[in-house]
């Protein structure tokens, strides 16, 4: 309605459906046509890359789809058809553009990218189509506000018009203050230090050694994850290490199938996964999750006066809703305890981003004592959490 993606999988999606209706050369040509755009959106979105890194590649795909769509209309069947309509259609849109729209690249939740379109004025978009209803509409979720403050996600959606909107923040369930611990690196690593991602592995294989494993660590970027995984695997730890990537359900069902282990992710794994009882027990988050630079961001940041102003009312908020959210894998029953642990320089007591850190967590103890974390775990966890698992 608001937006349109394109990812790799489209792709192949409809060149099977055209082999499964027998149509072997439209399924060629396309394969053909794809190829390195496919290839180049099998992998993250480079760091600082924008829609132009891509677009180049989407001449070919537009001329083949536009053949394939005129020579095969009304042979195929109603699913494929509509398949290929939608395909061609999303193609000929980020190939040929838009003025109304914003296009940029983002991760996808397969380990790579995958094109985004959406309506530069998505505020304006909700008010006259979804806020102008009599009906009353309820939207609810853990993580719409930062502490009791909705600003933010009543500018984004467009709710700062006439319409009444009634606001409440219900008090969690949890016993945060007795089932957490939010652990602060007493000396933090620079972000810009030569060393950085050796010092970070070995941060993390102290934090998962006095955890025992059970260990979540939620990164930012898949380049950062990458450069921590070779140096966690180069250090044969005792407990099994799994990286999210290509293939997120196997890599979940054998991180679940392996208790003690360690799960190393980024992308989707911030907001959509549920880890319930001991197998996340230590919740580690290198850096704060503030989002990169795109398209959507530069645009929004021309209704701001200044860059203080923006920073202060939409890149802030935003990483205190994604910490939020990240701190949800951790805590998802009454009876749930975990250690999280927040590495970023930037949210140490003192700097910069503290206040805004704490004020997105509940309240929680904080410790900066690998000591303290051991002994919370002994005086959390029973006998058998402490059983090291089979490292494979």
């Amino acid at each position: 309605m608001f937006g349109v993606t394109l990812n790799a999988q489209d792709f192949a999606e409809l060149i099977r459906s055209l082999h499964v209706e027998r149509y072997v050369l439209a399924a060629e040509l396309l394969s053909e046509a794809v190829e390195p755009l496919a290839e180049k959106l099998s992998l993250p979105v480079e760091e600082g890359a924008g829609f132009d890194a891509y677009q180049m590649f989407l001449e070919r795909p537009h001329q083949v789809l536009t053949v394939i769509c005129r020579q095969l209309e009304g042979l195929l069947t109603r699913e494929t058809w509509r398949l290929l309509s939608a395909v061609a259609s999303t193609v000929s849109l980020f190939y040929l553009g838009n003025p109304e729209m914003i296009f940029y690249a983002a991760d996808d939740d397969h380990g790579g990218a995958m094109l985004c379109g959406t309506v530069s004025e998505l505020a304006a978009q909700l008010q006259a189509t979804l806020w102008r209803q009599e009906q009353p509409i309820v939207l609810t979720s853990g993580t719409l506000a930062v502490g009791k403050d909705f600003s933010r996600f009543r500018t984004a959606a467009g709710l700062t018009g006439e319409r009444p909107v009634t606001e409440t923040v219900c008090p969690s369930p949890f016993d945060y203050q007795h089932n957490c611990l939010l652990y602060l690196p007493p000396d933090p690593i620079p972000l810009d230090a030569a060393d950085y991602y050796d010092r970070l592995a070995a941060q993390i294989r102290q934090l998962a050694a006095a955890s025992h494993g059970h260990a979540l660590v939620l990164f930012t970027s898949y380049f950062a994850m990458s450069a921590v995984k070779e140096r966690l695997q180069a250090a044969a730890l005792p407990f099994p290490v799994f990286t999210m990537g290509k293939r997120p359900a196997l890599t979940l069902a054998a991180f679940r199938a392996a208790p003690g282990s360690i799960l190393l992710a980024t992308g989707a794994a911030w907001e959509g996964l549920d880890f319930a009882g001991d197998g996340v027990s230590m919740l580690i988050i290198p850096c704060l999750p503030f989002a990169y630079p795109d398209a959507v961001k530069e645009k929004e940041r021309e209704d701001y006066p200044n860059l203080r102003e923006f920073l202060r009312s939409v890149v802030v908020p935003e990483m205190q809703i994604k910490l939020r959210q990240g701190f949800g894998r951790a805590i998802r029953t009454e009876t749930d305890t975990c250690v999280v642990a927040v590495l970023d320089p930037r949210a140490a007591r003192g700097r910069r981003y503290f206040q805004s850190m704490a004020e997105a967590l509940p309240g929680m103890p904080v410790t900066g004592s690998l000591r303290a974390v051991e002994h919370f775990y002994r005086a959390h966890k029973d006998a058998g959490y402490f059983r090291l698992p089979n490292a494979g």
